[in-house]
C-alpha cells in the first residue's frame, strides 16, 4: 500500500492510503456533511494539486457534482469550476459550500444567526412555508414540527432571497434529521422501534450547527474562483461554457442508493422538493431500476455486458437490464465529457464495483473499455479502501459494503 507522495509516480493498480476524511470536519466539507454517499475529498485534491502545477488557467468540471466534494476542492486550485447535478438540494449545498464569501458577509451571517435566535420563539409560523411532502408530519413530534416551521419562517423574515438566505437554509437542512423521529444513523429515514431516539430541540440544534457552518466557510474568503458555474442537470447530455482541462467525478453505482428517499425530509423542509420533484429526480438518476425500461441496441454495450456480467441475465433479467442501462448512461456521460475536454484534457472517474445477486460486476473495467472505444486513452489507475461507512445500525447478514473505490484516469488525445 502506497502513501501518495507523487501523483505522477503512482504505479498502475496501486492501492493507496488516504488520510481519514474526518480531518475535514472543520472545512467547507462540513456544509451538508450528512448528504448521502459523499466522495472522498483527498482524491480530487491530489489530482487538482498536480494539474494546477502544470496548467496555467485551469478549468474544472464535475458532471455528477452532488453536494460538491470536487467543487469544494477545485475552487482553491482552479480558475473556474463547472458542475452538472440533477438534485436541487445537492445543488444548494454545493453552491453554499463553494461560494466565495467576503469578510463582511461572514460577519453578516453571524449577526443573522443571533437575530434568528432572538426572534424564533415568538415567531408566528408562516403556513405558506409548510413542506409539500405527503405524510411529512409523521416524522416529527407536534412540538418540533411547529418549531421547525417557526424557525424557517424566521429565516425568511430576516433575509432576502439570495446567498445569505441559502446559507441559513442549508444549515437549517442539517438539523432536520436530528430534530425528527427518524433514526439518524441510517441513510434512509425510518423510525426504529429497537433503537429509540430522542429528537433534538429545534432552535438549540440550529444555534449549535449554524456557527459551525460559518466557521467552516471562512477559508472560502481567499479561494481562487468564486464558486460553481452550473451547466445543467443531466449528466448524460450537456454542454459547457468553456473548454475543460480536467474533469473529476464520482458517479452513482449500479443499483444506486435512492438519494431522493434518503434526503426527502431535508429537501421538503428546505423547499427544494415536493412529491412530484422527488419522483422526477429519482427516475432520472443513474443506476435506478426504472431506467431499464428502454430498448438498448448498442453492440459495444451488449458485448461488454456479456463479457462482464452476462450470467446475470438468466439469474435476474430485470437487474441485468438495469446494469445495461447504467452503462448506456455512462457511455453518454463519457461522450459529453469528451466533447467538453480540451485536447490533452483528462477525466478522472471514482467508482466502486458492484455485486448483484452474488455476481461481481467490475464496473471500473467496463467503464474504461467504453471510454477507450470513444477515443479516450486509459492513462492511470489506482484504488483505495473506503474507511468511513456511514451506517452504524447493526444489519446482521442483510446487505454489504463496497470495500474499495477505483480511480480511472482517462485522457483525450492531443
Amino acid at each position: 500500500m502506497e502513501t501518495i507522495k507523487s501523483f505522477q509516480k503512482l504505479q498502475w493498480g496501486s492501492e493507496v492510503q488516504l488520510p481519514n476524511s474526518r480531518a475535514l470536519m472543520n472545512s467547507p466539507h462540513f456544509v451538508g456533511g450528512r448528504y448521502p454517499c459523499r466522495s472522498v475529498a483527498f482524491v480530487p485534491r491530489i489530482i487538482l494539486q498536480d494539474f494546477s502545477e502544470t496548467v496555467e488557467h485551469l478549468n474544472v468540471l464535475d458532471p455528477f457534482m452532488g453536494s460538491g466534494t470536487t467543487g469544494i476542492e477545485a475552487v482553491h486550485y482552479a480558475n473556474s469550476v463547472h458542475g452538472v447535478e440533477i438534485d436541487p438540494y445537492a445543488r444548494l449545498i454545493a453552491s453554499v459550500a463553494t461560494r466565495q464569501y467576503s469578510y463582511d458577509e461572514i460577519e453578516a451571517l453571524k449577526e443573522l444567526v443571533l437575530e434568528v435566535g432572538a426572534n424564533t420563539t415568538e415567531q408566528r409560523p408562516n403556513s405558506d412555508l409548510h413542506p409539500q411532502l405527503k405524510n411529512i408530519q409523521y416524522w416529527f413530534s407536534d412540538e418540533n414540527f411547529v418549531d421547525l416551521l417557526k424557525l424557517k419562517s424566521t429565516i425568511f423574515k430576516v433575509t432576502d432571497e439570495g446567498s445569505l438566505r441559502d446559507f441559513l437554509l442549508t444549515a437549517f437542512g442539517d438539523i432536520i434529521r436530528a430534530c425528527s423521529k427518524a433514526e439518524r444513523q441510517s441513510l434512509k429515514p425510518y423510525i426504529s422501534k429497537k433503537y429509540l431516539k430522542k429528537p433534538k430541540p429545534v432552535l438549540e440544534e440550529f444555534l449549535r450547527i449554524a456557527p459551525k457552518y460559518i466557521q467552516a466557510v471562512v477559508p472560502n474568503t481567499i479561494q481562487k474562483s468564486k464558486g460553481i458555474t452550473w451547466e445543467g442537470s443531466d449528466a448524460t447530455s450537456f454542454d459547457v461554457s468553456v473548454p475543460i482541462d480536467l474533469a473529476i467525478t464520482s458517479p452513482p453505482y449500479i443499483n444506486a442508493i435512492d438519494y431522493t428517499r434518503c434526503i426527502k425530509l431535508e429537501s421538503a423542509w428546505i423547499g427544494t422538493a415536493d412529491n412530484a420533484t422527488i419522483s422526477a429526480v429519482r427516475n432520472a438518476q443513474l443506476g435506478e431500476s426504472v431506467r431499464r425500461h428502454r430498448t438498448i441496441d448498442d453492440k459495444l454495450l451488449t458485448s461488454i455486458a456479456i463479457k462482464y456480467f452476462g450470467e446475470l441475465e438468466s439469474v435476474d433479467n430485470a437487474r441485468f437490464k438495469t446494469a445495461l442501462a447504467f452503462f448506456e448512461d455512462m457511455k453518454c456521460n463519457l461522450r459529453s465529457v469528451f466533447h467538453a475536454l480540451k485536447p490533452g484534457g483528462a477525466y478522472y472517474i471514482i467508482i466502486g464495483n458492484s455485486t448483484i445477486r452474488g455476481i461481481d460486476v467490475p464496473t471500473h473495467q467496463a467503464i474504461a473499455e467504453i471510454a477507450v472505444e470513444l477515443g479516450y486513452k486509459w492513462d492511470k489507475y489506482f484504488r483505495y479502501r473506503i474507511k468511513n461507512h456511514r451506517t452504524s445500525i447493526p444489519r446482521g447478514d442483510r446487505g454489504g459494503k463496497i470495500e474499495f473505490e477505483h480511480v480511472l484516469g482517462l485522457v483525450k488525445p492531443l
